[in-house]
């Protein structure tokens, strides 16, 4: 399925783009949510086409725990990181927040 301009895409598993934003905002993301995680491990995403791509990520954070976070990744490759929802669970599906 095409994802459409400005819609969420579907719900895939995290591949080695996904991998890749995680380790380069994860320092930002700890910082954001004021602390450490015990891991950071990318579950899943889906995507939004803008001016560039929002990726909506599942993390896994501890044994139990999991959060969503938002990234922007412009068409020249620059990350922004924008937003993150805490206290998630493996089961929580992802959708779009600002």
């Amino acid at each position: 399925m095409v994802s459409v301009p400005g819609g969420i895409g579907e719900l895939k598993p995290a591949d080695d783009t996904v991998n890749d934003i995680c380790a380069k905002i994860r320092a930002e993301v700890e910082n954001k949510a004021g602390k450490q995680f015990v891991e950071f491990t990318a579950i899943n995403y889906a995507s939004q086409l803008v001016n560039g791509v929002n990726y909506f990520i599942k993390v896994k954070v501890a044994d139990a725990e999991h959060i969503h976070i938002r990234v922007h990744k412009a068409f020249s490759g620059e990350l922004s990181f924008h937003s993150h929802q805490a206290n998630k669970s493996a089961d929580d599906s992802i959708e779009y927040f600002p």
